[in-house]
Formats: structure tokens, C-alpha cells, sequence
């Protein structure tokens, strides 16, 4: 009878590490898959920002509108701004334009950005920047796509002399002059907090697992019961 319990329990032990290795495997591809799926999120959401932004230069120029307050939220920073923020109050994600030669205090980079704005200046041809990172406590995902300068955006980025009055006015610290075409101007930045997907994901996992090893337990003593029926009834033949 010990040697019969051995062997359960050996078996149980056996069975559930071979489990929970599998379910650890599975929880690590889903996170990854997870995570890959935010950041392809992340790539379009800020693609579609850098288009409306390109969209408003150009049709600005285009028109030859006069750069003042009437037309100032058609601009494309301004407007990037207004979008971001009625952005981050429908979906919780944050979507921001930043530059470590800001205009807008907002627009200031924090160190996760300051980073990419330093890999972007080394390597032109890099188009994308992502990681893990907490804020507040909070695990983020962030993703950034850089900005060049574009001929239609030097009329407000050339020299500080040459760039709308009331932009002066309104940015006495202003740092977002003195551009050339080309120059590398900032970038779109996005973060999603993550937290909450990957707790799903995790707990979807723990109750699966919960589950497989209860099957797993129930399995092997029906197993165990039904051989020692068939053990008994062979040696009471043999009898």
C-alpha cells in the first residue's frame, strides 16, 4: 500500500510540474503575442497622427493661409496637441509629440523619450523606438516614430527672427527654432499602459491550470483505483 502511494504521488508531483512548465511556456508566448499586437497598435496610431500632421502642412502651404491666431490651431503641432488629447480622455492611451527642442512646456521629452530622441539623431535611418517601462507604478508599453523637418514646417521652425509674431509672443522660451530641412524635429510619442491585459492574461492561464491539474489528480486516482480492482480480481483467479 506505501509503494502504491509513492507511485501517486510521484506520478501527481510528475504530472503537475510538466503542467505548470507548460502553462508558464504558454503565459510567456501570450505575453509576447500580446505585446506584439499593442506595439503594431501603437505603429498605426502614430502613423496616422505624422499623416494628419503632413496633411495640414502641406494644405496650409498650399493655400498660402497666413500663419496667426485665427488659423493657429490648424497647425500641425497645435493641433497634434488637441488631438492627443482628446485622444488619451476616449482610450486612456497617451499620445504626445515631443522634442528636446520644444516650443510647449507639454512637449517636454521625459527620459524613456529622451533616449529615443538620442537614437533617432544617431541612426537616421531608424524609424521606430519601443520598450517596457513603468510609470507611476504602471507598466507601459512605449512606442515612438521620429519626426524630420519638412520645408513646410520652416516657416514656424527656421530663424526665431522669421517665425509668426504671435508665436514670439506666446513662447518667449521658445526652443523649436533655428531648423534646416532634414534636421530631426522630435517625435510622435505612445504609450499604453499594459497592467491590466497582462493581469487577463495571466489569470486566464492560473484558472486553466487550476483546472488541467484537478483533471490531472482525478485522472491518476481513477487510474490507480481502477488497477488495484483489476489486481485483486486477477489474484482471486489465480486462487
Amino acid at each position: 500500500m506505501k509503494k502504491k502511494f509513492i507511485l501517486f504521488l510521484i506520478i501527481t508531483i510528475v504530472g503537475t510540474v510538466v503542467i505548470l512548465s507548460i502553462s508558464f511556456t504558454n503565459y510567456q508566448k501570450q505575453s509576447s503575442m500580446l505585446r506584439e499586437e499593442i506595439f503594431d497598435k501603437c505603429e498605426m496610431i502614430a502613423i496616422e497622427l505624422k499623416h494628419t500632421r503632413e496633411y495640414l502642412a502641406e494644405t496650409i502651404a498650399i493655400a498660402n493661409m497666413e500663419h496667426n491666431e485665427t488659423t493657429r490651431m490648424l497647425m500641425p503641432a497645435m493641433a497634434g496637441n488637441e488631438i492627443g488629447r482628446k485622444f488619451y480622455n476616449s482610450t486612456g492611451y497617451q499620445l504626445r509629440q515631443i522634442s528636446s527642442k520644444y516650443r510647449n512646456p507639454k512637449n517636454n521629452p521625459d527620459k524613456f523619450e529622451e533616449n529615443a530622441l538620442a537614437e533617432f539623431e544617431k541612426n537616421k535611418k531608424l524609424s521606430e523606438y519601443k520598450g517596457v517601462d513603468k510609470i507611476s507604478g504602471q507598466k507601459v508599453l512605449r512606442f515612438l516614430i521620429p519626426l524630420y523637418m519638412e520645408e513646410a514646417c520652416l516657416k514656424c521652425h527656421s530663424a526665431k527672427e522669421t517665425i509668426p509674431d504671435f508665436i514670439q509672443e506666446d513662447y518667449p522660451e521658445d526652443k523649436a527654432t533655428d531648423y534646416t530641412f532634414g534636421d530631426l524635429r522630435g517625435a510622435i510619442s505612445v504609450t499604453i499602459p499594459i497592467d491590466k491585459a497582462e493581469a487577463e492574461v495571466k489569470g486566464h492561464l492560473i484558472h486553466m491550470t487550476i483546472i488541467t491539474t484537478v483533471g490531472m489528480v482525478f485522472l491518476v486516482t481513477f487510474i490507480t483505483i481502477i488497477m488495484n480492482i483489476m489486481i485483486k480480481k486477477i489474484d482471486s483467479n489465480k486462487i
